[in-house]
């Protein structure tokens, strides 16, 4: 009897142990789900606070893109660079909640060179401007099906570190050029959304 007993005490206080081994192991899961939960929440909200789009069009410089309708849209027409690479600011977008500019349309109203010779010259500025300018991607894209050039690259500025794109493509003797600039722990966020505007880019002369 007394061995069966002890079987028995055995027994219990080793079902006892994986019971709460178990309800541990099921709590952290859970915690670890919550966590989960929580990461991405901010991803889904910033997507569906910009599922609503308007289109700006610009009959002067003959461009069309689309637009978050809670972002602000400002139309500086300010000189950027020097010649033969000269550009104008047509437009600027920026998002909430403190406006900062996202992403700015510029266009050149004559250029000279390839699409390739822009690209050096814009990388060489680049290198003079940041001493920590960072080459992440340089390659050949499409922009409203017209052959174009990208590159991505990270520095600092007065406000921080900081990611950038720049897409463009020269069309009828005229540079088209997309800008996106966002500080680093915001590029995951805004990307989607400037992925969608660079996609409905239009030149419409």
């Amino acid at each position: 009897m007394d061995v069966n007993n002890n079987f028995i005490i055995v027994s219990l206080m080793v079902i006892f142990t994986l019971c709460i081994t178990l309800s541990s192991i099921i709590e952290l899961n859970a915690e670890g789900q919550r966590e989960d939960f929580n990461i991405i929440t901010p991803n889904q909200s910033n997507i569906s606070n910009v599922e609503k789009f308007e289109t700006y069009e610009n009959s002067k410089y003959g461009i069309k893109i689309d637009y978050p309708s809670n972002w602000l849209k400002t139309e500086p027409g300010s000189t950027i660079g020097l010649g033969p690479y000269k550009q104008i600011n047509v437009v600027t977008f920026s998002s909430p909640p403190k406006n900062d500019p996202v992403l700015m349309v510029i266009v050149a109203n004559k250029t000279a060179g390839t699409l390739t010779d822009f690209a050096s010259e814009e990388i060489n500025q680049h290198r003079i401007i940041y001493p920590d300018f960072n080459l992440l991607k340089l390659g050949n894209v499409n922009l409203d099906d017209n052959p174009g050039y990208n590159f991505i690259f990270n520095a600092s500025d007065a406000n921080g570190k900081f990611k950038a794109a720049q897409i463009w493509t020269i069309k009828d003797n005229k540079l088209f050029l997309l800008v996106n600039t966002v500080s680093e722990h915001l590029s995951p966020l805004t990307w989607p959304t400037i992925q969608r505007m660079i996609d409905s880019f239009e030149i419409v002369n």
